[in-house]
């Protein structure tokens, strides 16, 4: 399978960056020493991040490359559906708002985190150390209680240009948070318009804030104790001018179970700090999730965390030279463009094929071996990243 991760990335069209008032603050909120930069080994725009000459290692038996001609998508005549779930929306109004990205934490100390179970789209992915951390997206629940929020990585330069969302996270690490403002500065240049991709708000907010965007509670320590309002974050957006309908319109949805793919009842996703299992519950016709063997719930619902549609899409990983934290965790870039192999899960089956993402915002197509579309189950989904030899498991 050809590779295309030489290609450089695109234009933001939305790309409202929700990171710290204070130049270098962390996630501890602790200042960093004022000139201080990070020299990444690998950069976001580098031509050279993986040689096309250089095989990359893939999953056992991956699918073959679709035919060159993907047919476009057609977006869909009723504009009261939601594009990231194929569900009708009662209030239309809704889709003229941008879509909402909120960055939470997932380790032992933060589970059960708040609002996950209100997100159309949950992407999990690596950070340091083998711990995973989440991009919760909102478009028509608007939860005022989402978190604990955490730092943004690298892997938040693209999920903003993919779904055309502004992004609330706690801060960067001192070296993410230049590269990150490059790049949406890049593409805030390339539209004729410094100031069209770039907006920056407080992200450490006061105690129990009614009206920020991120407001801070007395009921766990810091810095676990940050939290989403996305109510205010949609404020917010409206008072920059940067409250715009997202473009994204990749996915296609039915209701009807395929006949294609393979019956699995589980899917195990191996991360080092917290594996993940999926269980497919025939009676609601919904995956169930566990983490470290134990039912994940939301804390607000107090319900057992569930998606219509899971996938798995496998992508590069490249360890840069950007430091994380005070251990000596370095960053790490996932090269979420080009194309990977995919799973996706639905209705008790999997389905193999490819994740696509030519140079271009809004995209992030879904095709199976021959090349077709996969359709989605209307619903949510939640998105596992992983690496291209990640050992995940069906059964």
């Amino acid at each position: 399978m050809k590779t295309f991760l030489k290609r450089p990335l695109s234009v933001l069209t939305i790309f409202s960056l929700f990171m710290g008032a204070c130049a270098g603050e962390s996630d501890s909120g602790a200042a960093s020493s004022a000139g201080t930069t990070f020299i990444p080994v690998v950069t976001i725009y580098a031509p050279t991040l993986v040689p096309s000459e250089t095989p990359l290692p893939l999953p056992a038996a991956p699918p073959t490359a679709p035919p060159a001609e993907v047919p476009a998508v057609t977006p869909t005549p009723d504009r009261a559906i939601n594009p990231f779930t194929g569900l009708a929306v009662e209030d239309a109004a809704v889709l003229n708002r941008a879509p909402v990205l909120v960055k939470v934490a997932n380790t032992a100390e933060v589970r059960p985190q708040s609002g996950l179970s209100s997100a159309d789209i949950v992407v999990e992915h690596l950070t340091e150390g083998g711990i995973t951390r989440f991009t919760a997206l909102y478009l028509t629940r608007a939860p005022q209680r989402v978190g604990s929020v955490r730092s943004c990585r690298l892997i938040d330069i693209e999920l903003p240009r993919i779904f055309g969302a502004g992004l609330v996270c706690s801060g960067t690490s001192p070296g993410v948070k230049p590269t990150m403002r490059a790049a949406a500065l890049e593409g805030a240049t390339k539209l004729g318009d410094v100031n069209s991709s770039a907006v920056i708000i407080s992200d450490f907010g006061p105690f129990e804030c009614p009206t920020c965007p991120m407001f801070r509670t007395n009921d766990r320590p810091a810095p676990h104790n940050l939290f989403a309002n996305t109510l205010n974050a949609w404020r917010v957006l409206e008072e920059r001018g940067k409250n715009q309908p997202t473009s994204f319109n990749s996915w296609t949805f039915d209701p009807v179970p395929p006949s294609t793919g393979r019956l699995a009842g589980s899917l195990t996703i191996p991360y080092q700090a917290d594996p993940v299992d999926w269980t497919y519950n025939p009676t609601t016709g919904l995956w169930e999730r566990a983490v470290d063997g134990r039912p994940h719930i939301d804390a607000e619902s107090g319900q057992t965390l569930t998606a219509a549609n899971i996938i798995v899409g496998f992508a590069y990983h490249a360890v840069t030279a950007i430091q994380e934290d005070v251990t000596g965790a370095m960053s790490i870039q996932i090269q979420l463009w080009g194309q990977g192999p995919v799973k996706v899960a639905r209705d008790g089956r999997v389905i193999d094929g490819l994740w696509l993402r030519p140079a271009q915002p809004g995209v992030l197509e879904l095709v199976d071996t021959q090349g077709n579309r996969i359709p989605l189950k209307p619903g949510n989904s939640w998105i596992q990243l992983v690496p291209l030899d990640f050992p995940v498991q069906t059964r």
